[in-house]
């Protein structure tokens, strides 16, 4: 008598293992070791080549609620011909009975999510680990599929750090993205991306390699580079900053170029002497496969590996050299830029004032009791701000004083920040917090101290001050919502000339402005943004200083000579 099975689940979401096993019968040993909904969860052995695997069934009929659609059994067929020594295998994905299901390869190591059964890795291993994952990932890419649910629950790692194996699809992906913690991109929690895009599992593998060089987060370590954690090199740090670059715009655009720059940092991992990357397992397998008539076969692999490292070695000795330069001639770039942008504020103020003076004077004209008053001729405008001008513009005789030639920026963390969250990101007279046009200064949580962002006008050059304009992100994914700070005015004593307390509330829109008007200008040395709480983070899109501009000292015409 067949095995009869029911049209849907029944309460306690479980079939007996004897009608699970009716359903596959290429499976042996079927244990149910967990649920997630209506999801079920079986290890079991193939009978085919006795492999471990992992079994999940859904009723098809409650599939949508993980987005197991008719179309994600379609996509998700392709990844069942795929093979990599990164991606852990897809056997099966299909319906059988009332079930929708996929069987995949169960791997014995443990999970990225349990960090603490993995001992310390080194930093060359981390990034072949990386390295390979991202090589898995690259074939599916060039087939049009993207994972687009990494998560440290879908990657192991063997203890040692020799090997990691990632479930090559996304098995939740009607999940929201916040489920996903911080692996998900800032585009797709914001859903400025409403489909997986090749950066998002980038991001996703920036983030893992971050998490295996330094064993914390970004948020955790203050957007600390690596190299500030642990002894690593530049072309580490540049690597990760970039992967993990929350706009996307500024992160890798595909998985090739991020293979290419793991490959640099792989030949320098620590900052001294190059050595080889690590060769893909395909070739050592070649040759432990292939005839062995005595040691030719060794050179035959040995001398190109040697002229590869060569070649590396000379081109990672060039690649450090630019890094060097790119760091050394930053500040330079941003203290031209800030004079470009303080020179069009000094021209506009200028043109301003001369149209006013040279404007004719217009008499008045009495009019008729009946006639209709004439409008108001309107005053000379100063010359339109460019493109990156602040959002709030300084008004006619006053200069922003933020972005002047010798100001210094400075905050609490002392560590070697993430390109995409330095200080100086808070001066650059970008006030976007749009995703796709990201420009924070992130400050994170100390114990007991508050985190602050400073302004150092320059004992020799105090400024006026009589408006302060400060942009915060209304929501971004790794830090929050900024919820309470205060705004300080030091003299050169570090006496307190001012200040005053904001609280800021969510917003609808990407950014909110706090403005503060003073009574009258208050001439200061420096300003201070201070969190009032140690267990709250700073997190500022931009910051606005604005002031009276200083008249120059008239200078002395000279005297006449005489004439005998």
């Amino acid at each position: 008598m067949p095995i009869q099975f029911p049209s849907s689940m029944p309460a306690d979401d479980s079939l007996s293992l004897d009608q699970i096993s009716h359903l596959f019968p290429q499976l042996e040993n079927i244990q149910l070791i967990g649920t997630k909904g209506p999801q079920q969860i079986f290890s079991a052995t193939l009978k085919s080549n006795f492999a471990p695997v992992i079994l999940r069934l859904v009723p098809t009929e409650e599939a949508d609620v993980f987005g197991w659609t008719p179309e994600f059994v379609i996509r998700s067929r392709a990844i069942v011909e795929q093979s990599h020594q990164g991606l852990l295998r897809v056997y099966e994905v299909g319906q059988a009975g009332p079930f929708t299901f996929i069987i995949s390869a169960h791997s014995p190591y443990p999970r990225l999510a349990d960090m603490e059964k993995i001992p310390q890795i080194k930093p060359q291993a981390a990034l072949t680990i990386v390295r390979n994952l991202a090589e898995g990932l690259l074939t599916l890419h060039r087939k049009g599929i993207f994972h687009g649910g990494i998560t440290p629950k879908q990657i192991t790692i063997r203890p040692d750090g020799g090997d990691a194996l990632l479930l090559p699809i996304n098995i939740y992906p009607a999940q929201p993205p916040v489920d996903m913690g911080d692996f998900a991109s800032p585009e797709w929690v914001t859903g400025a991306e409403p489909a997986f895009t090749p950066g998002m599992d980038i991001y996703a593998l920036g983030l893992t390699l971050y998490i295996l060089l330094t064993r914390t987060t970004p948020l955790e370590a203050q957007f600390a580079m690596p190299s500030s954690l642990i002894r690593c090199s530049d072309e580490v740090d540049a690597v990760v900053s970039r992967a993990i670059n929350p706009s996307p715009r500024e992160r890798y655009r595909d998985m090739g170029e991020f293979i290419t720059d793991l490959d640099k940092a792989i030949a320098r991992p620590a900052g001294g002497i190059s050595v080889a990357p690590a060769t893909p397992s395909v070739q050592p397998a070649m040759v432990l496969n292939g005839p062995r008539k005595g040691q030719s076969n060794v050179y035959y692999y040995l001398i190109p590996a040697l002229i590869v490292g060569i070649v590396l070695t000379y081109t990672c000795i060039l690649y450090k050299k630019d890094v060097a330069k790119m760091r050394s001639d930053y500040n330079e770039q941003v203290q031209k830029a800030n004079e470009a942008k303080a020179d069009v504020v000094r021209k506009a103020n200028k043109a301003a004032k001369e149209a006013r003076h040279h404007a004719p004077a217009v008499p008045a004209v009495p009019a008729p009791a009946a006639s209709v008053p004439q409008p108001p001729i309107p005053a000379p405008q100063p010359a339109a701000p460019e493109k990156s001008a602040p959002h709030v513009p300084a008004e006619p005789g006053e200069i922003n004083w933020s972005v002047q030639p010798g100001v210094k920026v400075r905050q609490s963390s002392t560590r070697n920040m993430l390109a995409a969250y330095g200080p100086e990101k808070a001066v650059d007279g970008n006030t976007s917090s749009e995703l796709s046009d990201v420009s924070i200064s992130a400050t994170g949580v100390v114990e007991g101290k508050n985190a602050w962002f400073g302004i150092d006008f320059g004992a020799e050059t105090n400024r006026p001050v009589e408006k302060i304009v400060i942009y915060t992100p209304a929501n971004l994914t790794l830090l929050g919502t900024m919820e309470e700070f205060k705004v300080m005015l030091y003299d050169n004593e570090k006496n307190v000339l001012a200040e005053k307390t904001f609280t800021t509330t969510p917003s609808e829109k990407s950014t909110n402005i706090s403005t503060w008007k003073l009574n009258s200008a208050v001439k200061a040395r420096a300003l201070r943004i201070e969190s009032t709480s140690p267990a709250r983070p700073l997190a500022l899109t931009e910051v606005e200083v604005f002031g009276p501009e200083e008249k120059a000292e008239p200078e002395t015409a000279p005297a006449p000579e005489e004439v005998e």
